[in-house]
């Protein structure tokens, strides 16, 4: 019967040291060292850095043909590859809402989301608040975490700046009313 192998058994190391993976990570190491002018340590930093909540750039909300829950759920399916019942724990749905959902953006629209260059991108966790609508809950980050505008936040949506300022509206009219309640 062959002993199992352990960390601390020579022949664990000598395994790991032919193992091809090791080279290609070697090799992916010395490239990130030359190219981004790196040093082990900080390769190491990045490599252990904690996972960052998920974003969606700002450009997948232009889509005039989808609502924003629809691009959300399309955006999350489609490009980040998520199951149904993971986008609906991140956004606190009910999984046959976000099915539902994806299958009428699907219909609405069957081509892949356009991803444009984004320098603002919204955290998946604005839309979990089910006192906002999603557009809602969109605007209300736009305008005061993102400091935009209302000509600018209906620029990156493609809205009209009043339907803008209106959904902003209400929503604070919302957080008024769910406050004092």
């Amino acid at each position: 019967m062959r002993k199992k192998e352990t960390k601390h058994n020579s022949s664990y190391y000598s395994d790991l040291q032919k193992d091809r993976n090791l080279e290609i990570l070697k090799l992916a190491i010395n490239e990130l060292k030359e190219k981004y002018n790196l040093n082990y340590s900080e390769i190491l930093s990045l490599i252990k850095e904690e996972p960052k909540e998920l974003e969606i750039p700002i450009s997948a909300f232009s889509n005039k043909k989808l609502s924003t829950l629809e691009i959300i759920c399309k955006y999350l399916k489609e490009i980040r590859n998520l199951k149904y019942h993971d986008i609906a724990i991140l956004i606190r749905r009910d999984d046959r809402t976000i099915w539902t959902t994806y299958q009428n953006s699907l219909k609405k629209f069957s081509d892949p989301l356009v991803i444009e260059k984004s320098e603002i991108f919204i955290p998946v966790s604005v839309f979990a608040n089910r006192n906002f609508s999603s557009l809602e809950a969109l605007i209300v980050f736009l305008k005061e975490v993102s400091k935009l505008r209302y000509n600018e936040i209906a620029k990156l949506l493609k809205k009209d700046q009043r339907n803008i300022w209106t959904v902003y509206n209400r929503a604070i009219k919302k957080r008024g009313v769910n406050e004092k309640g």
